[in-house]
């Protein structure tokens, strides 16, 4: 029995030779598993830091604990001497165990189990489920992450979308780089100012790709984001999101509306059905339709305003450029001529940035990818009750939408 409990425990930890478990016990006073790995006397060791050749040079010092994953539900803890080599150009090293990282207190194996949880559940949960501080659970999310995402190749990267999204309350704000054809995140910076974007483009040539390359961004009409992404990526179309110039539009209608509200009798009625002027009309059941042209009549101004936002809807249903730019027009010139103060302003942004929002009928790029990984990023921060750091919030992003290829062991061997 005790022969094959230990190799189970050997199993476990994937050993082989000249690696072995030495002996493994239950502790009954303190509820624990206790594993001992040893390794062969006469066994020879590459150095650890050039891979020459090498002598024994006896262990350390000290004998080393790892966490280890539970067995039969107890908390399992593995203790090893590591041995030493002395290298004739290195000097003296420290071999590493097999299951072990650099500066990690856990196994891989354990890790290879956590990011397994992790990828399910909130931090907090994992944690608890492993027995373990939510501070251990970030490192090791963090350590897998960020080797993964060093080792990513963004030589093929040529289409790109700008979001961004909230740290923590306030102004605290990442911003996020999509790669838009694979839809996933491929990297995240501090702030949403021009360095972002500069920042971007470093770690872009670093992993093989290249500025020039890029042939479509898509973003807001940040004053940030627009120069930045002219000077960094020159041979890019610059494609203004329509979700973000239908926001435009829409918040020029509900300025009308308030402007509305104060002078009509029935502010009550024009209060409440705020929200059914914001739905498109593609979405509207015939009783909406129907209780919309009745508001309609009843406050003209912002019945006005709806039919233009209608209109901006029938703009991105064209199908050509040319037939998209004399649709533009016209919806600048009825937003102009109406006599609505917030439409008008709307107007003159949207013909500022008119080249950019045109863009949109030659790529058909939008950031709808964006608003669903957004929608990702929030949900996972509220499960986690917020995210205490800068860097394990990015991880976090990362983790969920990187799409990246972890490298962590698999604790159960496929």
């Amino acid at each position: 029995m005790v022969e094959h409990f230990i190799e189970m425990m050997s199993g476990s930890l994937r050993l082989k030779e000249p690696w072995f478990v030495e002996s493994a016990k239950f502790d009954a006073e303190n509820q624990r598993v206790d594993i001992y790995v040893a390794v062969r006397p006469e066994a020879a060791f590459a150095c650890p830091e050039c891979g020459g050749e090498t002598s024994r040079y006896g262990y350390e010092t000290q004998e080393r604990l790892w966490r280890h994953a539970d067995c039969m539900f107890y908390p399992t803890y593995v203790h090893c001497r590591r041995p030493k080599v002395v290298c004739p150009k290195c000097g003296v090293r420290q071999v590493s165990a097999p299951f072990e990282r650099k500066n990690s207190r856990h196994t891989t194996y354990f890790e290879g189990y956590a990011m397994m949880l992790l990828a399910d559940m909130p931090r907090a949960a994992a944690a608890r489920a492993l027995r373990c501080d939510e501070k251990t659970m970030a490192g090791i999310v963090s350590y897998w992450v960020n080797l993964a995402n060093d080792k990513r190749s963004l030589k093929d990267l040529a289409k790109l979308a700008l979001d961004e999204t909230s740290f923590k309350r306030g102004h605290d704000y990442v911003t996020l780089m999509i790669d838009a054809a694979e839809r996933c995140v491929v990297d995240v910076e501090e702030g949403r100012d021009k360095d972002t974007v500069a920042n971007f483009c470093r770690k872009l040539v670093e992993k093989g790709g290249n500025p020039a390359n890029i042939t479509a961004v898509t973003s807001d009409m940040s004053k940030s984001f627009c120069p930045a992404i002219a000077e960094n990526f020159p041979n890019a179309s610059h494609i203004i999101d329509k979700f973000h110039v239908k926001q435009i539009v829409t918040t020029a209608m509900d300025e009308v509306r308030k402007l509305e509200q104060k002078d009509v009798d029935d502010k009550k009625s024009l209060f409440k059905s705020r929200r059914l002027f914001m739905v498109p009309q593609a979405k509207l059941t015939e009783e909406q339709a129907a209780n919309l042209a009745v508001l309609s009549k009843r406050f003209p101004k912002t019945g006005k305003a709806c039919q233009i936002v209608a209109s901006l809807d029938d703009f991105y249903r064209s199908a050509t450029p040319k037939e998209a730019d004399g649709a533009f027009m016209r919806l600048y010139s009825w937003m102009r001529r109406c006599r609505l103060d917030p439409m008008k302003e709307a107007a003159l942004s949207l013909m500022r940035h008119k080249d950019k929002i045109l863009a949109y009928f030659t790529d058909r790029l939008t950031n709808a990818i964006c608003e669903g990984i957004n929608s990702l990023v929030q949900a996972a921060k509220r499960k986690a009750r917020g995210y205490r750091t800068l860097q394990g919030y990015i991880a976090m992003i990362y983790l969920i939408a990187g799409k990246l290829k972890l490298e962590v062991p698999n604790p159960f061997g496929y």
